[in-house]
């Protein structure tokens, strides 16, 4: 299927060397946004860890297919030099699902986000797809009316995502209701609570818990079996060692938020100026964890990854 996709788009579509050569061997591909390298984390620290992240995907044997806009193409890979280029360049677009086409059109170069990224995902049919953490309902969202476009990405995928769960700067419970409104299931990764990103309980209660990759790989063939085309949410609590404390983070994040809105940061803007704010506040200690939880869930989706019937 991605061999045809790719071949029939050639003029709009850029493989890895890397990618081409898996494509050919029936390897199977591990998608990861870009959004992270360009607008997540300050450089040298993303490229490292979008390194670091690619060589664990290898380690399972599974390639890793990192997605990003770049001349006018959607790259599905990034060969090495091109990454190196990407994690310097500035003025990078953030490419979410709505502005994909237009990113292309204007040859500029693209970091792609969770929606974004799931959009190319169903297009090349990459059926898992890693994440830190999705966006969802804002915590101002009965004023803003800002929810991310990711939960409708995510419902719209026929994808596994796998991540640490919404991101904990958005209101956490409310994320998780529209997700059970909009049909996504929310799988637990061996817990029966639902992990928040940085943190690992948010004592949210999971209905879906699954012991292994293998279990999910089943349900997610079982789901195309009987036509449910919604994507499935795969949330992988964060390590126990990088977990951060509720208690300490949350009064920052209520600060954060104000001093923003009163900078008249708000919209997609929102999201990695308050990531940045927290780097500071906490000495680092929210950039560490952040890095940590994508690596335990790049780990977790080349599992999964292999466990699927290809």
């Amino acid at each position: 299927m991605i061999k045809k996709f790719i071949n029939k788009n050639k003029h709009l579509i850029k493989c890895s060397r890397e990618v081409l050569k898996a494509i050919d061997n029936k390897i199977p591909l591990v998608a990861l946004e870009s959004s992270i390298i360009s607008h997540g984390m300050p450089y040298p620290q993303s490229l490292e860890m979008a390194k670091d992240i690619e060589e664990i995907i290898r380690d399972e044997g599974v390639q890793p297919a990192t997605l990003a806009i770049l001349d006018g193409k959607i790259q599905i890979g990034l060969d090495p030099e091109i990454l190196d280029a990407f994690a310097k360049f500035r003025n990078v677009e953030k490419v979410s699902g709505a502005n994909l086409d237009s990113t292309i059109f204007s040859k500029k170069p693209g970091g792609t986000t969770v929606s974004g990224s799931l959009r190319i995902c169903k297009l090349a049919s990459i059926s898992v797809f890693v994440t830190g953490g999705i966006g969802g309902v804002h915590r101002d969202a009965s004023e803003s009316m800002d929810v991310s476009s990711d939960l409708q990405a995510i419902k719209e995928s026929e994808i596994i995502t796998v991540c640490a769960g919404p991101k904990t700067i958005l209101d956490i419970s409310k994320t998780y209701e529209l997700l059970e409104t909009l049909s996504i299931p929310a799988f637990s990764y061996r817990q029966n609570n639902l992990p928040a990103f940085w943190y690992r309980d948010t004592e949210l209660q999971s209905t879906h818990r699954v012991e292994s990759p293998e279990a999910i790989a089943k349900i997610y063939s079982i789901a195309r079996s009987i036509n449910c085309c919604n994507g499935l949410l795969l949330c992988n609590p964060i390590p126990k060692k990088y977990s951060l404390d509720q208690m300490y983070l949350e009064p920052l994040i209520l600060n954060g938020v104000m001093e923003l809105k009163k900078a008249n940061i708000t919209g997609k803007e929102l999201t990695p100026s308050l990531l940045k704010y927290l780097v500071e506040k906490t000495n680092g200690k929210t950039l560490l964890s952040n890095i940590e939880l994508i690596k335990n869930n790049a780990l977790l989706g080349a599992k999964v990854a292999k466990a699927l019937d290809y």
